[in-house]
């Protein structure tokens, strides 16, 4: 019997204090478009949108009229790709981008529409721009590279404790 295993993503969803401004951030400065707008049937008194990210994935926010709750920085948000956050929350969304060209196009078009960016980091395998969307979500774009002899640093793999049969094994 062949072992399943998911192939892909089909929507990230987040919560949003106000859709409108989260519509347009998304729409505007990332270039995202909407294929979805609902009431959400999971949640009471609540709405969904969804935007399209590729033809298979779409990234879902969710705002809701309960009492919101508030944002603590290292807790429910890191703000931004580099700050600390709790176990099992969101610590970043990293979207993608094909060349480096559209890397800094995309940079350059956050900046326009106010937005603090820092990068383009070279992380080695990939090149990274950092930024916070609406209710300080820490947001990245980047752009990979082919090397992938970069992808696995054999000091972080020592520095978890995996073995060569390990790391073949969660490899395969």
């Amino acid at each position: 019997m062949t072992q399943a295993s998911v192939s892909d993503y089909s929507h990230l969803e987040l919560n949003c204090s106000n859709m409108m401004q989260t519509l347009n951030y998304f729409s505007d400065v990332l270039g995202m478009t909407l294929v979805s707008i609902q009431w959400a049937d999971s949640a009471k008194n609540a709405v969904r949108a969804f935007m399209r990210l590729n033809d298979r994935a779409t990234i879902s926010f969710l705002a809701t009229l309960r009492t919101p709750i508030d944002i603590v920085t290292g807790v429910t948000h890191s703000k931004n790709a580099a700050d600390n956050t709790r176990a099992g929350t969101l610590q970043h969304i990293a979207f993608n981008v094909d060349t480096v060209e559209d890397l800094l196009a995309l940079r350059d078009r956050i900046r326009a529409s106010g937005v603090h960016c820092l990068g383009p980091m070279d992380h080695g395998f990939c090149y990274s721009i950092y930024f916070a969307g609406p209710d300080d979500t820490a947001l990245e774009i980047s752009t990979t590279t082919n090397d992938m002899s970069k992808w696995i640093v054999p000091s972080v793999v020592d520095y978890i404790g995996l073995t060569d049969e390990e790391l073949e094994r969660l490899k395969a």
